[in-house]
């Protein structure tokens, strides 16, 4: 089991870490090892075949219901290579697993990514596979962590050390993890079908990771490694108290536990008094309205458990209704009447279901909820999809934890948010095409909460991790951006500056001069852009620039002793250094110098003909798409004296300020970040949320679209856009609680 047959381009001491080549471990150790390495390949490599002809039946079905040619041909490339490559997974799998066991006492102490100390780029693709099967490691290190920890120690007494850590444990599942990507990396897979493998395996071999590191410990036990060691962990109650160690025998209100029982208790009350305070506001509004009995009467009152099952099955329903002859998005009053027609099959005697008070508080809270993020986010867009898409399994994680009302950390209300701003301010408001990784991105991770959800809150934990780390990268990728267009926006400043003090020079030195057209075009043109770069590159005090300026001082007055030799050479040089082809500078050089002393018709090219190709020549700079220089003030608007009041204020905004510009009649909006202003020109640099440039404009014009209503400062938000919600929700049925009650129909009291 030392070699599959296949080179490898490792290096010699990790090719040659097999447990046969560690002849430095003590005798007993080795045969440990080889033992455990055994089980492995008894109980994975199964596995592992079954998961690859999960993964053929998958690719299978998927090119069966592909939707164009391009996807079902990729299908089944995919499935031949997987066929072609599947007697060499296995092999290499467990090649992978024997040389971590062989380095067990070389392992690092901790960390994911072991054994790549030095910093380097990533591909996207790798860095999706990367995080996938760290997602599944973790899950399976939380699923298994009594029996990971027994076999740290285990493993650590082998090698006499401290409890290895489960990340570096060479059977642990980060280890395996690690096998699999080597196992797959031969499989020429696009990125969407090698997640699907990992998938396929996380759902074959790590789901069941529990048994399998019982096996182990059971083992090693059995062969006298801490055969009577146990790990007694505290567990967790279902009303949130840690419950006592086993091992003590200690009752549930044991004062060690004291502490933490309290502050739980504290919080619960806490939570229950903050929902308690929301329902009362609700039933201030529903009895000034006149809807406090409504739902009253007679009916089976639907339980939690009824309410949970039925909303289970609606979850991976589609979230598009049919109305009015057509299908339009889901609203939570649609999914309340279809909620209700499927709790009839609970009742009993044919009754109509209803909901119980804190059950009917609690949908129509959430209710809110999603009727005021609808209004937040674009008509239509992508983050309207994902809130339609999240109804079910948020309003089941409301009904029961009511701390998803009032507790901002709620790791369901924390994803929901990341999740709407990110649809909202990354793809919503994005120029063109949104980001397709991005949106992929999200739709998998709504999946994933509609197909996994059952109730455990981990879930969004897991989730919400995921994608923090997908933005981090997308907003380093943003802030690389930015600070390019940053970067060329100031150069162009200070060429553009240097090019007026170089004009400046050229123009005070041109008054009252009579020369050809060709010595002012030269020196008005090339030669203004030959000065200031000796400008940029020297500054104005340098012998460069000084030089530069006396050869324009030569060319308006030359002296009988001119060495026209070397004059022809600098003129040549400096013509070179911005752009002039050589042939050209050659000859311009050649016909300053000579002067009037030239006969046109002794030369190749006329003196016409230079200047023309002079002044068609790209001036320096010019090869930067970018708009044109603004003009001076003339072409900018007259302010009021409001609009310079707002330009006062904006020359005191920081770089990073977001605007919001009305682009169009309608009334639509788009945001932009001040990234960078000239205190010179005035001219501003905005981007987008991608980093990307999207307009340059003065100060003047912004503030003079800042009092016409065509652009507005965005405020800088503290609170996040649920945090927002519900403060507006609150204040709302804040408002409704000191109005007088509807005057009921009929003389009903409500």
């Amino acid at each position: 089991m030392a070699s599959d047959g296949h080179p490898r381009n490792e290096s010699p001491s990790v090719a040659s870490s097999t447990l046969a080549a560690r002849t430095d471990l003590p005798l007993r150790v080795r045969q440990l090892l080889d033992e455990l390495l055994e089980m492995c390949s008894a109980r994975l490599e199964p596995a592992l075949r079954a998961t690859l002809s999960d993964l053929e039946q998958q690719l299978f079905k998927q090119a069966e219901q592909a939707h164009n040619n391009a996807d079902q041909q990729r299908c089944f490339e995919s499935l031949r290579e997987v066929k072609r490559g599947r007697a060499d997974v296995a092999p290499r799998f467990l090649l992978a697993l024997e040389e971590q066991l062989a380095a067990l006492d070389r392992a690092p102490s901790g960390g994911h990514g072991a054994g790549s100390d030095a910093l380097k780029l990533v591909e996207q693709h790798e860095l999706e596979e990367a995080l996938a099967l760290e997602d599944i490691a973790t899950r399976a290190e939380v699923r298994c962590s009594a029996a990971l920890y027994e076999l740290g120690h285990r493993f650590g007494v082998l090698i006499a050390a401290p409890v290895i850590e489960a990340e570096a444990l060479p059977l642990g599942p980060y280890a395996i993890a690690r096998a699999l990507q080597r196992a797959a990396a031969d499989l020429d897979l696009v990125l969407e079908h090698r997640l699907l493998l990992f998938r396929s395996f996380d759902r074959r071999v790590m789901a069941t990771a529990g048994a399998f590191y019982d096996a182990l410990n059971a083992h090693l036990a059995a062969r006298g490694l801490l055969a009577h060691w146990r790990v007694f962990l505290p567990t967790r109650a279902q009303d949130g108290t840690a419950a006592a160690a086993p091992a003590q025998g200690a009752a549930a209100g044991a004062p060690a536990a004291g502490a933490p029982v309290a502050a739980g208790a504290a919080a619960a009350s806490h939570d229950e008094e903050s929902f308690a305070r929301l329902r009362d506001l609700l039933a201030q509004r529903r009895t000034i309205l006149g809807l406090a009995g409504e739902d009253a009467g007679d009916g089976h009152v639907a339980s939690g458990d009824e309410l949970q099952a039925v909303l289970a099955g609606l979850q991976n329903r589609p979230a598009l209704v049919k109305s009015g002859g057509r299908a339009v998005p889901r609203t939570m009053q649609h999914l309340r009447q279809d909620m209700l027609a499927h709790l009839r099959q609970f009742t009993p005697g044919g009754q109509p279901p209803r909901l119980a008070a804190q059950h009917r508080d609690t949908f129509d809270l959430v209710g809110m909820l999603f009727e005021h993020l609808g209004k937040e986010v674009p008509l239509g867009g992508h983050a309207e999809k994902l809130l339609t898409r999240l109804q079910v399994p948020l309003l089941r994680v409301a009904l029961s934890d009511q701390s998803f009302f009032t507790q901002r950390a709620h790791p369901a209300r924390r994803l929901l948010n990341t999740l709407v701003e990110t649809a909202a301010n990354w793809v919503d408001s994005s120029d063109g095409e949104a980001d397709p990784s991005l949106v992929e991105k999200m739709r998998l991770l709504v999946d994933r909460v509609l197909n996994e959800f059952t109730g455990d809150l981990s879930l969004f934990e897991h989730l919400l991790g995921d994608l923090d780390r997908h933005m981090g990268m997308l907003a380093r990728k943003a802030e690389s951006a930015e600070r390019r267009h940053v970067e060329a926006a100031q150069g162009r400043e200070r060429l553009q500056s240097a090019r007026m003090r170089a004009s400046a020079a050229i123009s005070e030195r041109l008054a009252g001069a009579r020369v050809s057209p060709l010595v002012r075009t030269m020196l008005e043109q090339a030669w203004t852009d030959a000065l200031a770069l000796s400008i940029l590159r020297h500054g104005e005090d340098s012998r460069a620039y000084r030089e530069r300026l006396a050869i324009a001082d030569r060319l308006l007055k030359p002296g009988a002793a001119e060495d026209k030799e070397e004059l022809r050479r600098e003129i040549e040089r400096g013509l070179g250094q911005v752009g002039l082809h050589d042939a050209d500078a050659t000859q311009v050089a050649q016909r300053l110098v000579e002067g009037a002393a030239a006969n046109d018709d002794e030369m190749p090219t006329s003196q016409t003909e230079l200047a023309l190709k002079l002044k068609q020549r790209q001036r320096l700079g010019e090869e930067i798409s970018v708009p044109a220089p603004m003009p001076a003030a003339a072409a900018q608007p007259e302010l009021d004296a409001e609009e310079k009041r707002t330009l006062a204020q904006l020359k005191t905004l920081p770089f990073g300020t977001w605007f919001e510009f009305v682009r169009s009649p309608g009334g639509e909006t788009v945001r932009r970040k001040l990234a960078w202003y000239s205190t010179l020109t005035g001219r501003c640099l905005f981007v987008n949320q991608r980093g990307a440039r999207c307009d340059e404009r003065s100060l003047e014009q912004l503030a003079h679209d800042m009092r016409s209503g065509a652009a507005r400062l965005v405020p800088a938000q503290q609170e996040s856009l649920i945090d927002r919600a519900w403060g507006a929700i609150t204040a709302a049925l804040r408002q409704f609680a000191g109005r007088s009650p509807v005057p009921a129909h009929g003389g009903a009291g409500a």
